[in-house]
Formats: C-alpha cells, structure tokens, sequence
C-alpha cells in the first residue's frame, strides 16, 4: 500500500513539473535541431529571424543544413537575406547546396508523398536532376533572390555549387538575368568547368529568349562537344532562325551521325518556314529518326499534313507514326489525337507528351484534351493532367477540379499540382 501511494505521488510530482521545450539554445545538438524541425511549418513567418541568428550561432554543419531547410518549408519571403548569406558564406559546400534548394522553395510548391512542405526528417534537395520544377508564370521573383544567385554563379568556389545557382535561375525564369549569364558563359571563369557551361546554355535556352541566339550559335561549333550538343538544342528551343543555315550545313556536312540528329532536332523546333524543303526531302528516309523529326517539324510550321493519312497507315516505326499523328492534328484533322492520348500509357509516353503539350500551348488546341480527362486509364489522366498543369491556362480549372477527388490518388495529385502551378500557391 506504501509503494502505490509513492507512485501516486510521484506521478503527480511530474505532471506539475514543467514540460521542456527543445531550444534554439540548448547546449544539446540534439535539442536544437528538434527546435528547428518543429519552427519547420508552413508560414510560420515568425520563425524566421529566429532561425536566421540560430544559423549564424551555429557551430555544426548539419544544423545549419537543418535551419537551412526550415526556412525553404516555412516559404516566406522573409527568409531570403538569411538563405544568401548561407549560400555565400558557409563553408560547407553541402550547406550552401541546401541554402540554394530552400531559396527556390520560396517560388516553387513542392508537393510529396505526406503532403505540401511537409518535414520527415532528414535534409532532401529536391531541384537537382533533369526533372527540375519550375516557378509558375505569374510568380515575380525577388530582384534579391536573383542577384544572390548570380553572386554565387560569379563567385564559389565549387563548380557544383555554380552549376545548381545557375540551374536555380532557370528554374525561378529570371531571365533578367540573361545578360548576366552571357557575360559568365563567354567570360573565362568558367572556361575549365564543362557543367557549368552546359548549366548555362540550358538555362539560356530555357529562357526562350532571342537576345541568347548570338552567343548559343557561337558555341553549335565548341570544341566541347556537351556544350556543343547543349546550344544545338538551346538554340532550337528559343527558335533562333538565324542558326538555321548553320544547322542544316552541320546536318549535310558532319561525319557525327549523333551530331547530324541533334542539328536536325533542332531545326524541327524552330518554326522555320525555310525548313520546309530540308523535312519534305526526309519523309521517306531509310533513317526513321529523320522521317520522324521530318513530320514533327512540318507539324510546327502549319503545313498541310493531310498526305501523312496514308503515310501513318503503312508506317512501321511507331516513333514516327506518333509524329505524323501530331502532324495531323496540328493541321486540324482531330482523328488522329487517340493515337497520341492512348501513347501516354506506353513507353512513348513521353514523346507524346511533348506534341499534346505543344498542340494545347501554341496550337490552340487545348480544348481537345479536356474530354479525355475522363479516359478511364488512371495513367493517362494523370499524364494529361500534368500536361494541362503546363500548359498553365486557366480556363482548364473546371475540367481539372473534379479530378482532385478521383478514385485513383496518383491523379488526385496530379489534379492539386496542376490547380498550383496555375496559382503559384
């Protein structure tokens, strides 16, 4: 009986004794990076001059990661002094990488498997790869934001580091920042560090912008042949039709079969009325990448694409039968689109992509695609979804509304990104 009423008064002992918060402060490493994963949420604005003195007191390199990445989830504005400090400062290279990966989280929603921003532990940098998320249109990004990032291009150490500040440009559309990142390319810092260059002119080409034609064409002979390759295609995407006579003499002359295609691929991005010729002469090539860029790029200059019905009805290569459907679609003949809304669920799925995009973003075309929002395939909702999330047009909210309710969860996902890409939220 002695024992019970000990433990009974112990117990009451402890719920009077005050509950210990983890602390900023604490001298325990382990304290302080509870206290940061717990500031870690979502507009949690008040946080941040908390944690920006926090990073400048710490002495542990996966700490600052830690307070770096708390500021990315917390995304408020707030928070972009303390990030740049972080990426020029810190000498720890991988600090600075998530300091430059938390900055672009202020733009660009993340969504993942727990939810929006959501911390699980562990520091993940999420822009790296070739699947880098992009800022919505209609997000303006801070003339602070960018500068730091063209600090950190001009100036770290690492070329690792360079070469994801100058991705994270692209990814934020600065293209103010265009002029800049010219002078970098053409400058000699960056002579030695082939990724940063190939970082560049991706970016440049990312920005669709005419004002980088000169300097990408300059580089389509570069002894560097990822760089090369890198403003073949960049200058293709911005649709620089002064490169073309220096494409098409690169396609008839290079021994490069790699080089000749990447000229090619090129050329079939461009629009060029001039092209015409060049693709009409490839439509029966024994090559059927050639009869493949051949139809892609007469489906992009409003050609009539109508002879291509019987073409597409003999065709083996299914890689050029899908071009060609392109083609016919573009130039009006709606028939055609199943074979490129069924290729979304085949391992082609990303060449159709591409033309669905295109036809609902430059093509005015767009409204063909709602219908099959309701295919029964959850793969193919999901990918037109994410297509339309592209696109980014806002009359598409009522038809991608009732998706983010569907049965299939992969597709209710899609439905959410795409209604944020539209907002920038």
């Amino acid at each position: 009986m002695t024992v019970q009423l000990l433990n009974v008064a112990l117990g009451a002992v402890l719920l009077m004794a005050p509950v210990q918060t983890p602390s900023l402060n604490s001298s325990s490493p382990r304290e302080r990076t509870e206290a940061v994963r717990a500031m870690a949420v979502l507009g949690n604005r008040d946080a941040v001059p908390a944690l920006v003195e926090a990073y400048r007191n710490e002495s542990r390199r996966e700490i600052r990661a830690e307070i770096a990445a708390a500021l990315g989830r917390i995304r408020d504005r707030s928070a972009i002094q303390g990030l740049s400090e972080a990426m020029w400062n810190d000498f720890q290279r991988d600090v600075r990488l998530q300091a430059i990966d938390s900055l672009l989280r202020l733009y660009i929603p993340i969504a993942d498997d727990e939810g929006f921003f959501s911390f699980v532990g562990g520091i993940t940098r999420v822009f790296t790869g070739s699947e880098r998320p992009s800022a919505p249109a209609n997000v303006i990004v801070d003339p602070e934001a960018r500068e730091a990032l063209l600090q950190v291009v001009r100036e770290d150490p690492d070329w690792e580091v360079r070469r994801e500040a100058v991705y994270a440009l692209g990814s934020l559309r600065a293209t103010d920042s265009l002029p800049a990142l010219i002078d970098e390319l053409e400058g000699p810092r960056h002579r030695e560090d082939r990724e940063v260059r190939v970082a560049m002119v991706d970016t440049l080409g990312g920005f669709r912008d005419q004002e980088a034609g000169p300097a990408l064409t300059r580089l389509i002979r570069d002894e560097d042949d990822r760089v090369a390759e890198a403003a073949i295609r960049s200058v293709g995407l911005i649709g620089y039709r002064e490169a073309f006579p220096v494409l098409s003499n690169l396609f008839r002359s290079s021994n490069d079969d790699d080089m000749r295609e990447h000229a090619l691929q090129s050329i079939a991005l461009m629009r060029d009325p001039d092209s015409v010729a060049l693709f009409e002469s490839l439509l029966d090539s024994n090559e059927e990448k050639y009869r493949e860029l051949a139809a892609e790029g007469l489906a992009r200059l409003d050609y009539d694409a109508s002879g291509f019905v019987a073409r597409i009805a003999t065709e083996r290569d299914a890689g050029v039968r899908i071009a060609q459907a392109f083609a016919l679609v573009a130039s009006g003949d709606a028939a055609h689109l199943p074979l490129l809304i069924d290729t979304l669920d085949t391992r082609r799925y990303t060449q159709a992509e591409v033309y669905l995009y295109e036809l609902g973003r430059f093509e005015g075309r767009i409204d063909l695609l709602y219908p099959h929002l309701r295919n029964p395939d959850a793969d193919i909702r999901e990918r037109l979804l994410r297509i339309l999330g592209r696109v980014g047009n806002p009359e598409s909210r009522p038809f991608i509304q009732p998706l983010t309710e569907d049965r299939n969860s992969n597709v209710a996902s899609a439905a959410v990104a795409a209604l944020r890409q539209m907002t920038g939220r």
